[in-house]
């Protein structure tokens, strides 16, 4: 009713608009003694003498009745006006290993250090496309509509519903790809929660400002944590998280402070050493995890190995990069098209062949 005023009667449309409540979609969490499952039938209570129930022996989903029998039972409930949410809580183990790996994310690669001395990366090239092409789509129709503002964030909010249909996919293939790459090792991350507050932060500080989205832009753009989440439940090996506060500006062979004259080269004052920026920091998160769980840094030959690794190698390390895409193309990928990504045992992206003219 309001969709047919609005196009042919604007003048109740607005009186109706007023008015009338408007919710786009219902959603309710349910209270614990609301619904019970007996057997096989879920007992929902609408009122004291009105009760709906549901047969859920045809249930599709192989896990509910396995991740049911896990949390024993216990799960919360949640109606929206399509679906019914179950909401379990199934104990996870994740015991501790020998070896571990320190993981850096970045885009379009996720660097990472193990403490037998092998240095690797996922490439992330594709959730960087993806992510890419649709701000620029954003940046398009923010142009376009920007007198109508409803229509606007309508449009805004399909596109990114688009983003993170296309990009969810690519998360759980680069986390399969990295938990087959460290194999049985304790994964060490980041702790990206103090950064998620500061975004959150500089959200409030953004609100009623010319441009109040720019922080909400950035708070749904960031991935890194939706990966980190992603390969702590696939993982069968201890997760931990420390403290990011200085990795990318910490030496691996001195611990002295690096700066950065280009975008991947990081240079030590201290010792006069040149490091690439990604890969330090994968050493440095390393070292951090290993300390906190066993009260030791790596071995000095895994050290050794790791430190000759990610030195900054002139001539084959790429120190023009303006940014974490710059260079690639389309059906290009960090392997084939940036250097900077290469390391001991890949084939030198600056050694092929020249073509015949």
């Amino acid at each position: 009713m309001l969709r047919r005023a609005r196009r042919h009667n604007p003048e109740t449309y607005e009186k109706l608009r007023k008015t009338l409540p408007h919710r786009e979609r219902l959603k309710a969490s349910l209270g614990r003694d609301l619904y019970r499952l007996r057997g096989k039938i879920l007992d929902i209570t609408i009122h004291p003498d009105q009760h709906v129930r549901i047969d859920m022996s045809e249930t599709r989903n192989l896990l509910f009745w396995r991740y049911l029998e896990e949390s024993e039972r216990e799960f919360g409930l949640t109606v929206t006006d399509r679906k019914l949410v179950f909401h379990f809580r199934v104990p996870h183990a994740q015991p501790q290993v020998a070896e571990c790996a320190g993981v850096d994310l970045n885009m379009p690669t996720a660097d990472f250090a193990t403490s037998d001395g092998t240095l690797d990366f996922v490439d992330l090239t594709r959730i960087s496309r993806v992510q890419g092409a649709m701000a620029r789509k954003r940046e398009k129709i923010q142009a376009t509509l920007s007198a109508d503002q409803k229509a606007r964030d309508r449009v805004l909010r399909r596109y990114r519903g688009r983003e993170r249909n296309r990009v969810t996919p690519l998360l759980h293939r680069a986390a399969n790809e990295l938990l087959a790459k460290l194999g049985n090792r304790n994964i060490i991350f980041e702790d990206l929660t103090v950064t998620t507050e500061d975004l959150l932060q500089e959200r409030k500080k953004w609100r009623g400002r010319k441009n109040p989205g720019e922080a909400r832009r950035r708070l749904s753009a960031w991935t890194h944590g939706r990966l980190q989440s992603i390969v702590g439940y696939k993982s069968n090996t201890t997760v931990l998280r420390v403290n990011p506060r200085g990795t990318s500006s910490e030496c691996p062979q001195c611990g002295g402070a690096l700066h950065h004259p280009s975008w991947r080269r990081s240079d030590c004052a201290n010792c006069q050493s040149s490091w690439h920026r990604d890969r330090a920091a994968a050493i440095v998160i390393l070292s951090r995890g290993m300390e906190a769980l066993r009260g030791a840094a790596p071995p000095p030959s895994a050290r050794n190995a790791l430190r000759e690794a990610a030195a900054w190698r002139p001539g084959v390390d790429k120190e023009s990069d303006s940014g974490p895409t710059a260079g690639l193309k389309n059906g290009d990928d960090a392997k084939s098209l940036n250097p900077a990504y290469w390391v001991p045992g890949m084939e030198n992206p600056l050694a092929r062949p020249a073509r015949r003219s």
